[in-house]
């Protein structure tokens, strides 16, 4: 039977109707398994407080496995399971893909199965923010809950910088400030706290309140106090890529290089430790040291590897490289699907921001059509399958922007830190694969996105990367 669309125009009852069932329909279909998320807040913010390493009556306490797992029962028995995205698939091979390294490289199947109770909370961490942080309010909720992390941490550096001690007794590491269980090292203190800032500016910026404009204003600055306290180079060159790339997208390359220019010596004022950046360093040369020692890795072992948390069997430092590490430890294989999965993350987002052809919707058309005495254009599909907007909503493009920079941070601070497989990572992969998902709900003019139309673009991709990092290794090494 054809299904003839009535024609809807602005101020028609009818019109009123249908555009309060389609954006009820979207608000059903992009906030699925509510108790599931409740529990996936608390769990996230138990990451950054983690009470049971600080708290002495909830020492060993096993909170966060008891939340990702209750949170992960809860969602298997919801409805309305968002699964529409590649990432999910990368993903679970990969998870596939590095107990197998583990066995091929000697090291028993008990070690195989110890790799995968080590990946599996990061898969769930990923699988349930990505399936279940949909709407606008929910990815909004996850950027609060990082940056409260952020500045739960940068306060607990301040404490340690005034008393020489946090509340959880930590103490800083060469003048450096850390916090404790997965953030005890300040550079993963840093990258939390420099993929957590564009979203503070975000929710600042969005925010409709005075007080919570100025709430969040003090938060950016206690976080920027709290990368000073890191003072780790790699977050200090990835807060400059952040501003570098925003930049460059709002004023374009020459206003961006002169206040590149300007902005250097602030740079400098947040580490003291910024000019000493210099193959021939003693640090530098031992991460460049590290850095070849893994491509020889990979050179021996180039399909599977030295097996997945194996680098440190065969060198005495960990990589200091993200990439180099996936490369050693997984072989082209194993790199190929994480190199996918992290960048078609960042794809999405980056997609999210082009603009899109307008679409005019179905009443405008057929008012049009009348008007010029045409006939044509008056069948449609049913309502509800028609475009609801011409074109993505601000909102979901500026959410686009945010998670950009957040990866723009996390992959530069990564170069020269081993932060393959951080928490910080899957969070964000998560809150992006989310947004893409959501928004392909509330737009479904978008048009999905296939990895297998573009695997040779992440075959080519990947394995530029492995050229590139093989050159600029013996590169820097010649500088020595």
């Amino acid at each position: 039977m054809e299904k003839i669309a009535t024609e809807r125009v602005p101020g028609d009852p009818n019109f009123k109707e249908a555009e309060v069932f389609s954006r009820t329909r979207s608000t059903i279909q992009d906030q699925p398994a509510t108790a599931t998320f409740v529990l996936l807040i608390v769990y996230v913010a138990m990451i950054f407080i983690r009470p049971q390493e600080w708290i002495p009556s909830m020492m060993g306490w096993p909170i966060i496995p008891v939340l990702i797992l209750s949170a992960f029962m809860f969602w298997l028995f919801s409805s309305n399971k968002a699964l529409d995205a590649p990432q999910f698939y990368l993903l679970g091979a990969l998870m596939l893909f590095s107990p197998l390294t583990v066995a091929l490289a000697g090291e028993g199947l008990s070690a195989a199965l110890n790799t995968i109770v080590k990946l599996a909370p990061l898969y769930l961490t990923f699988l349930l923010i990505a399936a279940t942080a949909l709407s606008r309010r929910r990815i909004h909720i996850m950027m609060w809950l990082m940056v409260g992390g952020a500045v739960l941490m940068s306060a607990h550096g301040i404490q340690q910088s005034i008393t020489g001690t946090g509340w959880t007794g930590e103490v800083p590491i060469l003048g450096r400030m850390r916090y404790i269980g997965i953030f005890n090292d300040p550079n993963d203190v840093g990258l939390s706290l420099v993929t957590a800032l564009p979203m503070a500016m975000h929710l600042m910026r969005t925010s409709r309140r005075l007080a919570v404009k100025l709430l969040l204003l003090i938060c950016v600055g206690v976080i920027l106090w709290g990368i000073k306290l890191t003072d780790s180079r790699g977050t200090i060159l990835a807060l400059g890529a952040i501003l570098g790339v925003y930049s460059w997208r709002r004023f374009g390359i020459f206003r961006t290089l002169v206040i590149g220019m300007m902005a250097v010596p602030a740079l400098f004022f947040l580490s003291s430790r910024l000019d000493t950046i210099s193959p021939g360093e003693e640090s530098a040369y031992g991460r460049l040291d590290a850095w070849y020692e893994g491509i020889q890795m990979l050179i021996d072992n180039p399909v599977f590897g030295v097996g997945f948390g194996l680098f440190g069997d065969h060198n005495l430092l960990t990589a200091h490289n993200s990439y180099i590490l996936v490369l050693a430890e997984l072989g082209i294989p194993g790199y190929f699907l994480w190199f996918s999965f992290f960048g078609s993350c960042i794809m999405l987002m980056y997609l999210l921001q082009k603009p899109r052809k307008l679409i005019k919707p179905a009443w405008q058309i057929l008012t049009e059509n009348r008007q010029q005495g045409r006939m044509d254009g008056l069948e449609f599909a049913a309502d509800e399958e028609l475009p609801a907007k011409d074109d993505l909503a601000p909102e979901d493009r500026a959410i686009a922007r945010v998670l950009f920079l957040s990866f723009v941070g996390f992959a530069t601070a990564s170069f020269f830190l081993s932060r393959s497989y951080s928490m910080q990572l899957f969070l964000l992969c998560g809150m992006a694969v989310a947004h893409y998902q959501g928004t392909r709900l509330r737009n479904p003019q978008e048009k999905a996105y296939s990895f297998f139309q573009h695997f040779w673009f992440w075959a080519f991709t990947s394995g530029a990367s492995v050229i590139f990092l093989y050159f600029t290794v013996h590169l820097l090494l010649s500088l020595v």
